[in-house]
C-alpha cells in the first residue's frame, strides 16, 4: 500500500549560513574538509540537496561560490541578518519557509533535518529548532526551520538593535527537536577539528 503524499507539503528553501569570520578557526570554515573528502560547503549544501528543490547560501558578497548566493547586507548584524536576507529571498520566491543550517555542523545528517522538516509539517506557524541532548534548555537558532510568516518580527528585531537569534526564540512559540550533540556541534577551533577529523 502506497503512502499518501500530503497535498499541501511545504515549499522549503534550503540555506546554508555562511557569513562569519571564521576567526577561532584562522582560516576558512567553509573550506575544511570533511571525512570523506567534501568541503564543509559542499557538504552542507549536498546535505541541504536531499530535502530542498533549492539551496542558497547566506554569505558576504565577497565569498567566491559556485551555489546560488543570498548576500548579507552590508550593514551585517551577525546571522539574523542573514535569516532576514533569506526569509525575504523565500518570500520572493514562492516559499514557504527557510532550512537553515550552519556551515561548521559536518556531523548533522540528513535523518535530522529530516525529523526537523516532519515537525516542521505539523507546526507550519512555529520555528522548529534542534535542541542538543546535552544541553535541552538550550535551543539551537541556526540548525532551524522558520517560516516566512515571520519576516516581520525579525525585521522589527533588528530594527530595535536585538540582534541575537537565541534571544529571538525566547520570544517566541517554537517547537524543539533533540539532537545528538555530535549533530548539534560546532567547527570552531583548530582543536575542533582535530577531535573531529580521523587520525592517521
Amino acid at each position: 500500500m502506497n503512502t499518501p503524499v500530503p497535498l499541501h507539503a511545504p515549499k522549503l528553501l534550503g540555506v546554508v549560513l555562511c557569513g562569519g569570520a571564521s576567526k577561532r578557526m584562522g582560516r576558512d570554515k567553509a573550506a575544511l574538509t570533511t571525512r570523506q573528502g567534501q568541503t564543509f560547503l559542499d557538504h552542507a549544501c549536498r546535505r541541504l540537496q536531499t530535502h530542498c528543490q533549492t539551496v542558497c547560501v547566506s554569505s558576504s558578497p565577497e565569498r567566491d561560490i559556485d551555489v546560488q548566493r543570498i548576500p548579507d547586507p552590508p550593514d551585517s548584524h551577525g546571522p539574523i541578518s542573514g535569516i532576514h536576507a533569506s526569509l525575504s529571498f523565500a518570500m520572493e520566491h514562492g516559499f514557504d519557509a527557510c532550512v537553515f543550517t550552519p556551515v561548521d555542523t559536518p556531523s548533522l545528517t540528513s535523518t535530522d533535518l529530516q525529523t526537523l522538516i516532519d515537525a516542521f509539517a505539523n507546526h507550519r506557524d512555529q520555528v522548529v529548532c534542534a535542541v542538543s541532548q546535552q544541553t535541552p534548555d538550550h535551543p539551537e537558532p541556526l540548525i532551524a526551520i522558520y517560516p516566512v510568516t515571520l519576516f516581520d518580527v525579525i525585521d522589527r528585531s533588528i530594527d530595535e538593535e536585538q540582534y541575537s537569534p537565541r534571544r529571538l526564540l525566547r520570544s517566541l512559540s517554537i517547537i524543539t527537536i533533540p539532537l545528538s550533540a555530535e549533530s548539534c556541534r560546532n567547527i570552531n577551533t583548530p582543536s575542533d577539528l582535530d577531535s573531529h577529523s580521523p587520525q592517521p
